[in-house]
């Protein structure tokens, strides 16, 4: 087991469910996490694998034992909800609903949502058409945890324009009075959408256009990831720390700027060894011990 981290904020991996769910309390704490995130099963498959109560019991009762917090639940990939297909929009209605009372059963703090992709319909059009498949599956499910929408390198959906991931959120406010609904920013995909985060003004411009839009008091969680592209790339190739385009300097800006300051961190680096996820998460703590020396305005 690897030494657990130290620093007042809270830091994890995404880590395997694979055997049964509690060993991804195990391979967080192997890492020295104290935040986790999962996958509740097969990422790239429909079917969702039921759970056994005695099952989800170990699991929580490992994930409390283990004091990591908090556990957010990531969406299946093929989860797509502005598709323009309806057999997947069908789909993706069904696996959302019965993910989300999963999550629910896991204890997860929070569900954090790709909001889709609409393949060149018209932006109105994809909006309207992820909430209609959001706001089903939240009336579907007979609990759920707080959604987290996650932005997106490439405008294809409401992810890729923060005024679309507002529209979202008011829509599913309207169809699901009192429904829980926040942001999850990742540092790659905002580099991808052309936040140049190794510039402070660039980060700021982030941070305003967040604050404008969807809320800054929306953001509940932060993804770290370093990027294989450059920015305004439109993609979303994820790479270690400090060894992408982002690079030190960019993610010691995003890491360490005050509006985003205190929020727990995710990584989700390639998967290479356990003692790479080791050194990418002394990276990410060394950043963090080391602000930048200007760029104090909190917006």
């Amino acid at each position: 087991m690897a030494t657990r981290v130290t620093h007042i904020q809270r830091i994890g991996f995404h880590v395997s469910i694979e055997g049964r769910l509690a060993k991804a309390v195990e391979r967080a704490l192997e890492r020295g996490c104290t935040a986790l995130q999962v996958f509740c099963g097969n990422p790239r498959g429909w079917r969702l694998q039921e759970r056994r109560a005695d099952e989800l019991a170990e699991f929580k009762h490992a994930r409390k034992a283990a004091d990591l917090a908090p556990l957010a639940v990531h969406s299946c990939y093929l989860i797509n909800p502005c598709s323009a297909n309806a057999a997947v929009f069908r789909r993706s209605i069904n696996r959302l609903a019965a993910e989300l009372e999963l999550a629910a059963a896991m204890g997860a703090d929070y569900y954090v949502l790709h909001p889709g992709s609409h393949k060149g319909r018209p932006a109105d059009w994809g909006t309207a058409r992820a909430a209609k498949a959001i706001a089903s599956a939240l009336t579907s499910a007979s609990s759920a945890p707080p959604i987290l929408l996650e932005n997106t390198s490439a405008a294809h959906g409401p992810g890729g324009d923060f005024a679309r991931l507002a529209a979202l959120v008011r829509r599913l406010g309207e169809a699901v009075p009192g429904a829980a609904v926040g942001l999850a920013v990742d540092s790659c995909h905002a580099f991808g959408a052309g936040y140049d985060l190794r510039d402070q003004r660039e980060l700021k411009r982030l941070c305003q256009d967040i604050d404008r839009t969807v809320g800054l008091d929306r953001l509940r969680l932060l993804h770290v990831n370093d990027s294989r592209d450059e920015p305004g790339s439109k993609r979303d190739r994820h790479y270690h720390i400090g060894k992408g385009t982002i690079g030190k300097k960019g993610l010691r800006n995003f890491l360490n700027w005050p509006a985003l300051g205190g929020l727990p961190l995710i990584l989700e680096t390639p998967w290479e060894s356990v003692a790479v996820d080791g050194r990418n998460l002394q990276a990410v703590l060394r950043l963090l011990r080391k602000p930048a020396k200007s760029g104090t305005d909190s917006h």
